[in-house]
């Protein structure tokens, strides 16, 4: 038996507000061992704080010392979408650079204590065969599923887990809270530990990343229309990382 944490994130949870921008609903995470958790950190810290100082070389004209009174450096993060695309202090770096450091986050999930579980729902098909209005019920939906998978996934060695969300809406928390009371539900707890914000967590800046860079790949393999930027490097990025590591459930 062993406890795990689930760290988590989602892309595309605004409903159906935006289907042409976001015509996928993904909810995807990282399962880490307890006893590895630390040890994940590390690396990615590591992977962070080589980054930082990079793009801090490249930058001209701002001197040091405002570094850290700099928002984007005082709480310096890795964000998918954004690092991807050289948004923000990120354009400092080149499109090789940059993906070099994805190539070396996504490299640390190959271990096989790490596994990656998600959700993804095909949100125009859904509100098509269902007919539903309410994005919340679909949300609800997709969370279920998602812990549906990691139950399953912990069965074979007796095993448990706690969920360690982003800190999005409230809604998003809520929906996921009633996915976990499932009464099927036997494996997944919620995080019971006391904290003013998990947003800048180092497991789920890499939850983040595999959210945005599934929720590209489907949206392809859904049919919908590529996105504008660096489309066949996200589907690489995939294909080599993600497609035989991902414990999945799809609504298509």
């Amino acid at each position: 038996m062993t406890l795990y944490g689930f760290y988590t994130d989602e892309s595309g949870n605004n409903g159906f507000g935006d289907m042409r921008n976001q015509p996928v609903l993904c909810y995807a995470g990282v399962l880490v061992p307890a006893h590895y958790q630390v040890y994940l950190h590390n690396e990615v810290q590591k992977i962070k704080d080589s980054l930082e100082k990079d793009i801090k070389s490249k930058i001209h004209g701002i001197p040091v010392e405002q570094f850290p009174s700099i928002d984007f450096f005082r709480k310096f993060e890795i964000h998918g979408k954004a690092f991807i695309d050289g948004e923000d202090f990120y354009y400092n770096l080149s499109d090789v650079e940059r993906f070099a450091v994805v190539d070396n986050l996504l490299a640390l999930l190959q271990v096989t204590d790490v596994k990656v579980v998600a959700a993804i729902v095909n949100k125009a098909l859904y509100q098509t065969n269902t007919g539903e209005t309410n994005h919340n019920r679909m949300h609800i939906h997709a969370y279920t599923e998602l812990v549906k998978c990691i139950s399953i996934e912990l069965d074979a060695s007796d095993s448990h887990a706690f969920v360690i969300c982003d800190d999005g809406k409230p809604s998003e928390m809520n929906n996921f809270g009633d996915a976990l009371r499932n009464p099927a539900n036997r494996r997944v707890y919620p995080d019971l530990q006391v904290k003013l914000s998990h947003d800048n967590c180092n497991l789920i800046q890499l939850a983040d990343m595999v959210n945005f860079i599934a929720s590209v790949y489907f949206r392809n393999v859904y049919g919908f229309q590529p996105r504008k930027r660096h489309q066949q490097k996200i589907m690489d990025f995939y294909s080599r990382h993600l497609d035989q590591k991902i414990i999945k459930w799809e609504y298509k």
